[in-house]
């Protein structure tokens, strides 16, 4: 595991661990019962790969290998505008230490929008699912190498499914793509939505090139979207170029860093 992936799990994990002992053992019984109303389909959102481009829309406030993005930002705003721009779904970064994020932001964002949230953050303990259902997740990010224990990732899995959310299983790598791949035999929903990610976890750069390589591992019933790296509407035309499949898009530096977000989202959307 690279080194700035591992001080990320380890902050997670220890917050997690801090979490559990100060809450208690029912403490996520009671977020999944207060919840009031169900899980909107982010996958369905997405739609079929041979359709027109669709991007989901990430608010991101920082990042560990760019540093703040945007800090002074209002999520609720961010994400009705960018629902009348055009977008499919919204993505939020909750991971506090080295994103900034927070679930206050998921919860502002899916207040203001009928578009499904995607809660993107490092899901690494089965405990941390049922939290972000409660907090009003309409779907979590799993990133593959970031569990290195394949019954703890099954796990993970079965309690999204059991809770109705979607999963994207987030790739970088050949390795990835196949670990994810025999994952699918035991748990299906590890393959129903793959990201790739362009960017290279050691050095922190975007190739993508990179998605198009490991995208063509997966079947035809994988839904696959290209993470990390787009920033204008030339890249999107070059992934989809390489693979037609790669119809779907998670954007967040590129809009977070515009001065306008809405109209940045409605130029990357012109087929």
């Amino acid at each position: 595991m690279d080194d700035f992936l591992s001080k990320i799990i380890d902050s997670v994990r220890a917050r997690n661990e801090a979490m559990k002992a100060a809450l208690g053992p029912n403490d996520t019984a009671r977020l999944v019962a207060a919840r009031q109303d169900t899980p909107r389909g982010f996958l369905a959102a997405l739609g079929a790969s041979s359709g027109r481009t669709k991007v989901v829309a990430e608010i991101k406030r920082a990042s560990p290998t760019t540093g703040v993005i945007r800090e002074d930002i209002e999520p609720g705003w961010l994400a009705g505008d960018w629902e009348k721009a055009g977008a499919a779904a919204i993505s939020v970064l909750t991971e506090r230490n080295f994103f900034h994020g927070s679930v206050e932001d998921l919860q502002a964002a899916r207040e203001a929008t009928r578009l499904p949230v995607l809660r993107r953050d490092y899901i690494i303990d089965p405990y941390q699912v049922p939290r972000s259902y409660g907090t009003g997740a309409d779907a979590i990010t799993v990133v593959v190498r970031a569990v290195p224990d394949d019954a703890v990732l099954c796990d993970i899995y079965d309690s999204a499914a059991k809770l109705r959310l979607d999963v994207l299983t987030e790739i970088y790598d050949q390795a990835d793509a196949e670990r994810a791949l025999r994952l699918g035999e035991r748990c299906p929903n590890a393959l129903r939505l793959v990201g790739v990610n362009s960017r290279d976890p050691a050095t922190g750069e975007t190739d993508l090139s990179r998605p198009a390589a490991v995208a063509a591992l997966f079947p035809e019933s994988t839904a696959l979207m290209c993470l990390s790296g787009i920033r204008t509407r030339a890249d999107i035309d070059a992934v989809r170029a390489s693979c037609p499949r790669l119809s779907r898009f998670l954007v967040g530096e590129a809009l977070m860093r515009s001065e306008d977000p809405g109209m940045a989202l409605r130029a990357l959307l012109k087929d």
